[in-house]
C-alpha cells in the first residue's frame, strides 16, 4: 500500500520534508499546494507530483489525497487542519500547532469528531543523537533523571568578521543535497517568523522554543511551572527579537529541573549546512550525563553523543548526524503510525502542551513570576 500525500506549503523547510519520500515505498507526494503556483509548479517538479494547487480547499476536495502535511505560517495551521481532517484527511501539522490553545483545542476536536488521525511535527526528537540519548536515557543507563540543561545560539554563516574570507556552510554529502541550495522561486527567508500577526509572537519563545520545550517533555515528561527571563529587542519593521533569553522549569509531581539558555549573536560562525542555528544538551542521571552536542548545525567539534558513568568516558559517533535525517525519520514514523493505525509522536494532546508551556514562559516574562502550564487555556 502506498499513501498518497498532499503538501501545503512549498517554503524553503519544505524541502527537508520532502526528502522524506525519496524511493520510499510506503507513500508518495501525490500534490502541492502553494498561493504562489510557480512555488508550487517548482516543488511538484522536484517531487515528481502530478497535481499542483493554489487553494487548498481544491487539494482538500480530492479524494484520492490520503493524508496531508501543512507546511506554511503558524497563523494557517489551525483553520487548515480542521479544514483538512472534516475533508476526511490525515493531518501532520508543522510545529508550534497553533498560535493559541482555543485554536488546539478546536484542532482535537476535529480530529476527534472525525476519527483522523492528528500529529504535530516536530524534528528534535527524531535526531539520531537525541533518539539515542532517549534511549540511554529510558534503559537507566545514566541512572535515574534528575536535571536537563539546554543552550541555543543563532550565529551567522560568515562571523560577520571581514578581516577573514567568510566561511559559507560546509559542503553537503549524499544522500542529502544542501537545503538551501535549491532556491524555489518566489520563497524569501523567514522573515514573516517575526511578524506578531504570522508567528504569533515570540520568535525564540514560541517558533524555536516549542522544539526545545517539546524535547524536554520527550526526554523527561510532564512541565508544571516555568519562570523565564526574556530580553526584547526592537529589530526592523518594529518587529521583535526575544533574545538572550533564559527559562527554568520544574516538571510535574517530581524535583526534576531544566533550563534553557538562548543567545543570538551575527558574530559567531556557525558551520552549518543548514540555518546558523545550533543545539546542545546536557542531562544529569544519579549515575552519570549525558551530553548532545550538536543538533541543527555543527558548532561544537565533540562526538555527537557522549555518556560518563562509572569514571568512563563514552563516545557515541557512528550514527547519521545529519540535521536532515531528523525530517525524514519523523516523517517516517508518521507514515508507519498511519499504516499501523497508532497515534505518532506527538499527538494533538501533547501539541497542546507544549504550546502552553511556550505561552507560559511569555507570560512568566512579562509578570515577573512562575507560571504554571495550567493556567494557560482556551
Amino acid at each position: 500500500m502506498t499513501l498518497k500525500i498532499g503538501i501545503i506549503g512549498g517554503g524553503r523547510i519544505t524541502g527537508l520534508h520532502g526528502l522524506a519520500y525519496r524511493d520510499y515505498p510506503h507513500a508518495e507526494i501525490y500534490a502541492v499546494c502553494d498561493v504562489n503556483e510557480e512555488i508550487a509548479k517548482s516543488r511538484a517538479v522536484e517531487w515528481d507530483a502530478d497535481h499542483v494547487f493554489t487553494d487548498y480547499h481544491e487539494m482538500l476536495a480530492d479524494p484520492a489525497i490520503d493524508a496531508v502535511e501543512i507546511i506554511t505560517p503558524h497563523h494557517l495551521h489551525a483553520d487548515m487542519t480542521v479544514a483538512a481532517l472534516e475533508a476526511g484527511k490525515h493531518v501532520s501539522v508543522q510545529k508550534p500547532m497553533a498560535l493559541t490553545v482555543a485554536e488546539c483545542d478546536a484542532m482535537i476536536a476535529a480530529a476527534d469528531r472525525t476519527g483522523k488521525n492528528l500529529r504535530v511535527f516536530e524534528n528534535f526528537q527524531y535526531y539520531p543523537p537525541l533518539a539515542k540519548a532517549k534511549e540511554l536515557l529510558d534503559a537507566g543507563a545514566i541512572g535515574e533523571p534528575i536535571s536537563i540543561r539546554m543552550k541555543a545560539i543563532q550565529g551567522s554563516l560568515d562571523g560577520n568578521d571581514k578581516s577573514e574570507p567568510p566561511v559559507r556552510r560546509i559542503d553537503a554529502r549524499p544522500p542529502y543535497p544542501l537545503a538551501l541550495s535549491h532556491q524555489v522561486p518566489g520563497v524569501s527567508p523567514d522573515n514573516w517568523k517575526f511578524d506578531p500577526k504570522k508567528g504569533g509572537g515570540g520568535r525564540m519563545a514560541l517558533d524555536y522554543g516549542y522544539h526545545v520545550f517539546s524535547l524536554a517533555m520527550h526526554l523527561f515528561g510532564d512541565v508544571e511551572k516555568v519562570f523565564a527571563w526574556i530580553t526584547e529587542q526592537n529589530i526592523l519593521h518594529d518587529w521583535v527579537l526575544d533574545s538572550p533569553a533564559m527559562m527554568i522549569w520544574k516538571y510535574r509531581n517530581s524535583e526534576r529541573y531544566g533550563n534553557w539558555d538562548v543567545v543570538s549573536s551575527d558574530e559567531i560562525l556557525v558551520p552549518t549546512k543548514y540555518w546558523p542555528e545550533d543545539e546542545w544538551v546536557e542531562i544529569s542521571g544519579t549515575k552519570g550525563f549525558l551530553w548532545a552536542n550538536r543538533c541543527t548545525s555543527m558548532l561544537l567539534d565533540r562526538p555527537p553523543l557522549v555518556m560518563v558513568r562509572d569514571g568512563v568516558t563514552t563516545d557515541f559517533s557512528n550514527f547519521d548526524t545529519d540535521f536532515a535525517s531528523s525530517f525524514v525519520r519523523g516523517t517516517h514514523d508518521w507514515i508507519a503510525a498511519l499504516m499501523e493505525g497508532r497515534q505518532a509522536s506527538q499527538s494533538g494532546a501533547e501539541g497542546k502542551r507544549v504550546t502552553q508551556f511556550c505561552r507560559a514562559a511569555q507570560l512568566s516574562a512579562r509578570e515577573h513570576r512562575e507560571v504554571s502550564l495550567d493556567e494557560i487555556d482556551s
